[in-house]
This record gives structure tokens, sequence and C-alpha cells, in this order.
């Protein structure tokens, strides 16, 4: 019998330009093909940063807490678009795990096997990465140069002088 994936895209920032809602799209379902499973539904998390929970996110959160109905595992296109966070990631992972639910994503062979010690260090290494990109976003965000006429907005710090 063929495995019921759900189907996990998340991006921070949509815009006009980017093209990553459909490469997303096409790398989860060549991922769950390559598994020999479909996708039943998808938990499209738009406008949501990587740094929220997993669990608390509007879209994915309902299926992850079990308020959605039934299916077999999780896939999505990278680590990174579970989380950005090690713990979140590595939760979301052992969740499946525990609920023996498959957890796929596009570039790994196959189902992660989270039992495996090579296929648990690689997850968590991909997750480290996914973290590690997080803190240096927050960084370049927060050391932005202030456009000028950004200075003296409501909730924008003073340029330095």
């Amino acid at each position: 019998m063929r495995q019921c994936l759900l189907g996990g895209r998340r991006l921070s920032r949509v815009k006009l330009a980017t093209s990553s809602p459909e490469r997303q799209r096409e790398n989860v379902l060549t991922a769950a093909a390559s598994v020999g499973a479909h996708i039943i539904g998808w938990a499209d998390d738009w406008e949501v940063s990587g740094a929220t929970d997993p669990v608390t996110r509007p879209s994915l959160g309902p299926w992850l807490r079990d308020e959605k109905g039934p299916y077999d595992g999780l896939v999505a296109a990278a680590v990174d678009r579970l989380g950005r966070s090690v713990v979140d990631c590595l939760n979301t992972g052992y969740k499946m795990r525990d609920e023996k639910k498959m957890l796929v994503t596009y570039g790994h062979d196959g189902a992660w096997n989270l039992d495996d010690p090579a296929d648990e260090n690689r997850f968590t290494m991909e997750a480290w990465g996914a973290q590690m990109e997080l803190r240096a976003i927050q960084r370049r965000n927060r050391d932005a140069p202030l456009v000028p006429s950004d200075v003296g907005k409501p909730g924008v710090r003073e340029a330095p002088r």
C-alpha cells in the first residue's frame, strides 16, 4: 500500500519574483515519489519564519498536534524547511520516528531513519546548518544599515552618527 504523506512547505517571505513555492512543490513531489508515496495534503506556511516551532505553525502545527486526519508521514523540500532550530527539527523528526511515521526530505536517499546513527547524525548536521543560517540571517538583519527615509518612523532605531 502506498504511503500517504503530508507535504510541508515553508517560506519566510513570499515575493512576486520568487519561484521557491513551485520549486519546493516539485522537490516535495519528487521526494515523495522516490519512496513510493503520494501527497494527501499540503501544510503551506507562507510568511512564517523558520524560527517558528513547527508545532505552532498555522498549517503544519495542526497536523503535528494530531488535529487533522491520519497521515503516514511528512515530506519537505529540505531539513531547513522543517525548521531553523536543531531542537525543533529533532523534535519533529523524533515525533515522526516515535509514531512510526515516515520523514522524507528532498536530496536525502529514502526516508530518514533516526534510529540509524549515520542518518541521525546527518539529519542533526543539516538541522545545525539550518540553525547557523538563521543566526546569519538574524545578524544581517540586525546589522543592516538603515535607509535614511526610515529614520524617525515608529519602531526604527536612530541611525548611527
